[in-house]
Parts: C-alpha cells; sequence; structure tokens
C-alpha cells in the first residue's frame, strides 16, 4: 500500500487463460472478482478509508414489500433474508456470492472475521442483529453496508446489492424526508 492506493497482483497470463479451453474471459472474472471483493473488503475493515472501484454489480431496487429480497435468495438457492410485513431491509447489504466447485456452502460476514455460517437461518438472524446494531431497532435506516460473502456450488460469482425499498409515508422513527434518503442512498450504488 502506497499513500492510500491499493497494490494487488493478480495473475491473468494470456497462455494460462487460453489453457482454459477458451473461456478466458469467464477465467479473468473467476480470479478477478474475488480479488477485488477482497480489497473492498480491507478498505471496508480497515474503517476510514475510501475505496472505489468501479465494477459490475447488480443492485436490486424497487419499492418496499415488493420482491428485491425474493429475488436475491432465488439467486442463491436459500432462504436467509429478513422477512416481514415492515420495511426489513434497512441497510444496504452487500452479497458477495463465490462459486464453490467442491460443494461447499456457508457464509461469511465482513464485520465476523473467521466465523463461517453454514444455517442460513442463523445468516438471517446475524443481518437482523446487525441491522440493528447499525440502524437502532425501530424502522430508521442507515447507508452503513452489511458485507456478506455467501460460497455455494449453487450461486455465479458476482456482487449483489439489497437496498432498502422506496418510501413515501414515513412510518415509526423514520424521518420526514425518508424517501429522499433512499432515493439518495439508491443513486450511490447505482450511479456509476
Amino acid at each position: 500500500e502506497r499513500r492510500g492506493r491499493a497494490c494487488f497482483e493478480v495473475d491473468t497470463m494470456p497462455e494460462r487463460m487460453e489453457d482454459q479451453g477458451g473461456k478466458g474471459i469467464a477465467a479473468l472474472g473467476e480470479v478477478l472478482i474475488p480479488a477485488i471483493n477482497r480489497v473492498q473488503d480491507a478498505f471496508a475493515a480497515a474503517g476510514g478509508l475510501s475505496f472505489q472501484l468501479d465494477l459490475p454489480q447488480v443492485a436490486v431496487v424497487g419499492s418496499q414489500s415488493s420482491g428485491k429480497s425474493s429475488v436475491l435468495e432465488s439467486l442463491v438457492g436459500r432462504d436467509f433474508l429478513p422477512r416481514g410485513p415492515d420495511i426489513c431491509t434497512r441497510r444496504p447489504l452487500v452479497l458477495q456470492l463465490v462459486h464453490s466447485a467442491k460443494g461447499d456452502e456457508y457464509g461469511e460476514f465482513l464485520h465476523l472475521p473467521g466465523e463461517t455460517f453454514t444455517n442460513f437461518a442463523k445468516i438471517r438472524d446475524e443481518i437482523e442483529a446487525e441491522t440493528n446494531r447499525g440502524a437502532g431497532s425501530g424502522k430508521s435506516i442507515s447507508n452503513v453496508p452489511i458485507r456478506l460473502k455467501i460460497v455455494s456450488p449453487h450461486v455465479l460469482t458476482m456482487t449483489l446489492v439489497d437496498l432498502p425499498g422506496i418510501t413515501r409515508v414515513p412510518v415509526g422513527n423514520q424521518p420526514e424526508d425518508i424517501e429522499q434518503r433512499i432515493r439518495s442512498m439508491i443513486m450511490d450504488y447505482i450511479k456509476h
């Protein structure tokens, strides 16, 4: 690391990519996306450091209770996101999906280094607990993301972002400008 710049090396030698049966671009993605995820995790874990790299990620946007989280669960093939009649996604969830050819299936949270979750109901419980730690136990929102990596043989390697749903009428302890706050948060993820 040099004056705020992240330095890392990824082996992308063309001759090695050709050995993969013509899947050079796909193989590059299998190497590059996890490397970038590790760099982003390192900067997120360091706290005040900022690192923005414009890589493709899918942000799920829509009205509150319109099925955004259900779409993400269908991509993972597991139920692991909080559910309920009120606002459930109150913080961005940066979901790093990592394909595992070994058959492993587990989740890891950046805020709990070294701890793996094989029970997906426990992943849901931890998302709820971490949401409450960061946004309070009411209905307020926070723009501080929760970072979750899911390793599974049933997923493609990619990064998805689950965002709070747009709501026009504040409820509970939500501020009067809740709609504008959520729209601003959404724009932070989709403007690049």
